[in-house]
């Protein structure tokens, strides 16, 4: 007789191995950190090796926004007048993942 092997210890607090690493990569905010990863591997993709260069994906701000470091004013203004055109891409990028986010900012990082 088959059974399920939630129903072997009823009433336990035992859940399965899935959800336990799910719940522990939120709580040491992992599950960002993996987001932004992939985010920086694609982004030259998105823009141009050279633009990636002095820019990367760096977090997510409170309200989900996706926060691109740049290290130069001058890209931070160049970028902001392409935003529509890589937001688009980006989306596009992350289609069939489970990377989501608002809308992206441009932080210029110049003096760190």
């Amino acid at each position: 007789m088959p059974s399920e092997r939630k129903n072997l210890r009823p009433g336990s607090n035992l859940m399965k191995l899935g959800e336990l690493i799910s719940t522990v990569k939120q709580n040491l905010g992992l599950e960002n950190n993996l987001k932004i990863t992939a985010l920086c591997e694609i982004w030259p993709l998105v823009t141009s090796f050279e633009i990636a260069k002095n820019s990367k994906p760096a977090y997510f701000d409170k309200d989900n926004n996706l926060v691109i470091s740049i290290k130069s004013p001058s890209l931070t203004s160049e970028l902001s007048m392409q935003k529509l055109t890589i937001l688009e891409k980006l989306r596009e990028a992350t289609r069939n993942t489970d990377i989501r986010f608002k809308d992206i900012r441009f932080v210029n990082r110049s003096g760190s």
